[in-house]
């Protein structure tokens, strides 16, 4: 007799986000836990109606599907392993080597800051610009995704472009082999050649969840679970949703769990490794040692916090990627560190961003050694 728990999982075809494959390869893991039965639906709308109905018992769908849809009545019960948040170029070459003035299609706002930051000679046009352009009074609206993309490859191939930004998983949805390069989160020291440009991906990228009705009992679904990916997502949809609307689209928000010793490998090979050292054990890894003041006899120590670390990356840039604002905060992956520790981030962010918005006036104090341009007025550092 097949004791296993009989699970309805409804899914959408692919929307180029990655949650239907990732949803089937959850599935195919769990098997021995669980009898599974997959049920398609054309439409995230009519699945999450039906959801709503009774039919079934859990609907797979990407964070920014649960924030555009009614989700009235629902609940997320579990997370799934977050994928690759990063975007990739599509091209022959790498960013670094793209010739001069080169033409790069990009639909992403905060991408297109962070690549003219990289490369400021770089022609970075939208899609719908570029297409509307050549197909005269037509626009990406009124072509299917297919055929925008087909476009674009065919634009690459002739030459007329040299290469175009678009999300990891729309890349999936591309059959053929195509060179892609990723515009991701290394830190690695500069090599002779180049120093790789860091790119903090838009926000909440790459988490998929399983979405139940309200009453649906979580413990059954717990394995399937990925704690760090939800971890993560609360703390990434905190600082967006602290963001005015006009800032979204521009901020790159990155949150990752780490190992200890991976973030002071990385710290060693981007600082001198005694400083790097000197920076763990102040503030990553506290000594336990007890500490004698040898005028008022008394002892102290500091408590060790086990366990990896939660990295938070922030980043926002002006529209000719000048002048860039990147923030990162470190915190122990507990509770109340984690959330005193994302509340200060968020403080700091709407602080330098306003700071950094600021006009200055002119200064009516002469200071001594200063030179007499500090006293002239100077409009803000970063205009977004």
């Amino acid at each position: 007799m097949d004791d296993k728990a009989r699970l309805e999982v409804l899914t959408t075809p692919s929307n180029r986000d990655g949650v239907r494959l990732q949803a089937e390869k959850t599935i195919e893991m769990n098997r021995d836990f669980f009898n599974f039965k997959m049920t398609q639906f054309p439409h995230m709308e009519v699945a999450i109606d039906s959801l709503k109905k009774g039919t079934g018992d859990l609907l797979a769908m990407s964070i920014k599907d649960w924030k555009k849809h009614d989700i009235d009545g629902l609940k997320i019960s579990a997370f799934l392993p977050r994928r690759e948040p990063t975007w990739v170029l599509v091209s022959d070459d790498k960013p670094e080597y793209l010739p001069l003035n080169a033409i790069v299609l990009c639909e992403n706002k905060l991408i297109t800051r962070q690549m003219l930051r990289m490369r400021d000679d770089l022609q970075i046009i939208t899609f719908d610009d570029f297409i509307t352009s050549h197909y005269q009074n037509d626009s990406v609206e009124e072509l299917s995704h297919e055929q925008v993309m087909s476009f674009a490859e065919q634009m690459r191939v002739e030459d007329t472009i040299d290469g175009y930004v678009i999300s990891r998983g729309e890349f999936s949805q591309i059959k053929g082999k195509l060179r892609r390069h990723t515009l991701g989160m290394q830190r690695e020291k500069p090599s002779q050649e180049f120093e790789r440009s860091t790119f903090i991906p838009p926000p909440l990228e790459g988490f998929t969840i399983l979405v139940s009705r309200i009453g649906f009992p979580n413990n059954v679904i717990q394995r399937m679970n990925d704690s760090a990916s939800q971890i993560c997502f609360e703390i990434e949809n905190s600082i967006y949703e602290s963001l005015s609307d006009d800032l979204k689209d521009i901020s790159g928000i990155y949150a990752e769990q780490k190992k200890l010793s991976t973030i002071l490998k990385q710290y060693v090979k981007l600082l001198d490794e005694s400083y790097s050292l000197k920076l763990g054990e102040n503030y990553l890894i506290p000594s336990t040692k007890k500490k004698i003041n040898s005028k008022t006899k008394w002892t102290a120590s500091k408590k060790i916090i086990q366990g990896p670390r939660i990295c938070i990356y922030f980043e926002i840039l002006d529209p000719q990627g000048n002048v860039s604002l990147e923030m990162v905060r470190i915190e122990p992956i507990e509770k109340g560190h984690i959330e005193r520790g994302k509340n200060v981030l968020i403080m700091e962010i709407k602080f330098l961003i306003e700071l950094l918005q600021k006009d200055h006036d002119e200064q009516k104090r002469i200071i001594s050694g200063l030179p007499e341009e500090y006293r002239l007025p100077r409009p803000g550092l970063l205009k977004l």
